[in-house]
């Protein structure tokens, strides 16, 4: 591993603590993300995604570990059934970036994987 994925992952461990990291793949796994739960079925899903080996290259794609509805029953869009993650069971891989993406030789003056992961929310704050 790298010593800005090790630094990186570093950073997100003090906004999630339970954070799995497989070297393999480069594969993160955050347990229980804190979700809008108003509009989903499940309050703190497990949200995985992979660091690409072109990071820090704008990420692409986050996953979260099924099921996972809206309550309204509604199809959730820009996403699909994948078992990609390598953390088992079935998850849907949600179409996401982030528009503005600014890393910088420095991870902590630029965009990050602790931005990224907490941009999921935005995604999940739309819905379907």
């Amino acid at each position: 591993m790298n010593e800005r994925i090790e630094q990186e992952l570093q950073l997100l461990r003090t906004h999630f603590p339970k954070l799995e990291y497989r070297d393999e793949g480069r594969w993160v796994l955050l347990p229980e993300y804190s979700g809008p739960p108003a509009l989903w079925t499940v309050d703190r899903p497990d949200v995985a995604f992979q660091i690409s080996s072109s990071y820090p290259q704008k990420p692409y794609a986050f996953y979260v570990r099924q099921p996972f509805e809206l309550k309204d029953g509604k199809d959730v869009q820009n996403a699909t059934a994948s078992s990609d993650p390598p953390f088992g069971a079935e998850w849907l891989k949600f179409s996401w970036d982030m528009p503005e993406w600014r890393a910088t030789a420095d991870f902590q003056s630029g965009y990050n994987l602790l931005n990224w992961a907490l941009s999921f929310r935005k995604r999940l704050e739309e819905g379907a």
